[in-house]
């Protein structure tokens, strides 16, 4: 039997994110992860919009000179929003495509009654309700809300560890006391919380 390979997107370009997802992520049997951090014209973090779009863009660029659509066999795009770049993709492949912030949201309607997320800065908070909106079909009750930590992407990697979890540990209660019974980590700089 043939190995599935996989594209883990980091379409930021701080290595130091793709690291703690090359830390955490453990591929299933007869699959294989190859991980990818944006091109260094791409911003370090996305943080709105504009650098969500300047990332998609360099990205999607540098995946097809590359040629890695090719060479893999689905994709897996490391930003905790609804990343132009996940569309893009979908647009050039049939293969299967997803962000993080799609599957994320996916799996937590199965595992319990409401969700929420803890997410960084207060900047984009706006542009994940509009995400979850488009992928839930609307509002839905069983959406509890985004809290913001403050925190920045490049920070939850590289900054003062125990500052970091006493910041998440308090955001993570303001959204349980919204009604989550589910809490999403909106980062995929986060994974520094699960790395020993």
């Amino acid at each position: 039997m043939s190995c599935t390979r996989l594209l883990v997107i980091n379409p930021n370009s701080s290595k130091s994110v793709t690291d703690g997802l090359e830390e955490v992520l453990r591929p299933p049997p007869q699959t294989e992860l190859a991980f990818y951090t944006a091109p260094k014209n791409a911003p370090p973090s996305i943080n709105d919009m504009i650098t969500a779009n300047l990332t998609a863009t360099a990205c999607f660029l540098d995946i097809q000179e590359k040629k890695l659509i090719d060479q893999h066999d689905g994709f897996l795009v490391c930003c905790f929003s609804d990343h132009p770049l996940t569309h893009m993709l979908r647009e050039i492949t049939p293969k299967p495509t997803i962000g993080i912030f799609e599957a994320a949201i996916t799996q937590a309607l199965l595992l319990g009654k409401r969700f929420g997320i803890v997410t960084t800065g207060s900047g984009y908070s706006a542009d994940i309700h509009k995400g979850v909106q488009a992928i839930m079909g609307g509002n839905s009750q069983r959406f509890a809300g985004i809290v913001t930590t403050g925190l920045g992407v490049v920070e939850l990697r590289e900054g003062d560890r125990q500052k970091i979890e006493r910041n998440m540990k308090e955001y993570s209660g303001k959204i349980a006391q919204k009604g989550a019974d589910v809490i999403l980590l909106g980062c995929a700089g986060m994974t520094v919380l699960f790395v020993s």
